[in-house]
């Protein structure tokens, strides 16, 4: 008879935490890098009459090619390219458990979206960190140097960069694909708030692999669908680690419709970075912090105080700001997510109040 409920659960497992973010009630919600702005009620109306003629008895078509040739078509790429999933989360997942196993090595930067490390150490694999600058760029040095002499499986950056919003420069990234042997995975989740775009370098290189979703810039984090695009090959493969029927019906056909209306999701994104460009000026003329340039919809910060009292005092005024000072590197910091403009006033509002009050000082 089992008396332990978890000791046959995985060494590396038991090592993790649990992902995890605070369950409260809030007024303004800037923690999660969403879409402040909702989907337009005529796409939502076009979703819901799409569902009510479909057969909910039956399961969708098995590996969602119809939904694989809009993402396609919408590219200029091949179905074949393509790979669907419950986030671009349920994809980078299922590349890392193709490629990775004991033994093989994964790179990846500090600091980063944590679940790559998390992931990658619960498939076993050795994960070796390669730190951004001071500034937060990416040091394409290190990296080369790592990937090459480390015979890397895997690398996974992500660009623009969470928490930090920086990017890597398309120069860079082309070093880095030709020094290594093994897969470049660059996670896009940020895409549409940058200038960015590494598409068309999938012809020539057929070791990069690109995430997207549709959980930021789309407004569809409820929904959850994301995407990726490799070289057919790869993509064949990985569709034996992803479940039959990954993705389910609903979210298929919702995704369809929101890449037909992506021109009506455009200016929601339009104010997101103008609001994003506002709210840097205002957080830069805050003596009492730092803030770092973004591509991404979201803003890092270091005050000058302690940033865990400085959580606090928000989530005490019930405004969620994402904790980030557990990141290695990031001992003092937090990121806000832009939100409409009222929110936006309303946390430099209180942060103006706060810093003045010099806050509680840093403790060491």
């Amino acid at each position: 008879m089992l008396t332990d409920p978890i000791s046959l659960v995985k060494e590396p497992v038991r090592r993790q935490k649990v992902y995890t973010l605070p369950r409260i009630d809030y007024d303004i919600k800037v923690n999660q890098n969403e879409n402040p702005y909702d989907l337009p009620d005529a796409v939502k109306h076009e979703i819901l009459a799409a569902l009510g003629d479909r057969e909910w008895n039956r399961y969708p078509r098995l590996g969602s090619g119809e939904l694989r040739g809009k993402i396609a078509g919408a590219l200029g790429r091949t179905p074949e390219e393509v790979m669907v999933g419950n986030g671009s989360n349920e994809v980078l997942l299922a590349v890392m458990n193709a490629l990775l196993q004991p033994g093989r090595k994964l790179v990846t930067i500090e600091p980063t979206f944590t679940l790559y490390k998390h992931y990658g150490e619960i498939l076993g694999a050795e994960v070796i960190t390669v730190p951004l600058s001071n500034e937060f760029d990416f040091q394409i040095d290190l990296l080369k140097r790592a990937v090459a002499k480390l015979d890397a499986t895997l690398t996974i950056l992500c660009s623009p960069n969470n928490p930090t919003g920086s990017v890597i420069r398309e120069e860079d990234l082309r070093e880095l694909l030709e020094a290594t042997a093994g897969y470049i995975l660059v996670d896009e989740a940020y895409l549409d708030f940058s200038d960015q775009d590494f598409l068309p370098l999938l012809e020539v290189y057929p070791n990069l692999i690109l995430t997207r979703t549709f959980s930021k810039a789309f407004a569809f984090a409820f929904g959850r669908f994301g995407y990726g695009i490799a070289r057919p090959e790869l993509v064949e493969e990985i569709y034996k680690v992803l479940l039959p029927y990954n993705l389910g019906g609903f979210t298929e056909v919702a995704a369809g419709i929101l890449l037909r209306q992506r021109a009506r999701m455009q200016p929601a994104i339009d104010r997101i970075i103008g609001q994003r460009d506002w709210l840097y000026g205002e957080l830069k003329n805050l003596l009492e912090l730092e803030v770092y340039p973004s591509q991404a919809n979201f803003l890092l910060i270091k005050p000058s105080c302690d940033s865990n009292w400085l959580y606090q005092q928000f989530l005490d005024r019930r405004i969620l700001l994402r904790d980030v000072s557990y990141y290695p590197g990031l001992g003092n910091h937090l990121r806000i997510t832009v939100g409409t403009e009222g929110e936006n006033r309303q946390v430099i509002r209180h942060l103006t109040d706060l810093l003045s009050e010099n806050g509680r000082p840093i403790e060491n």
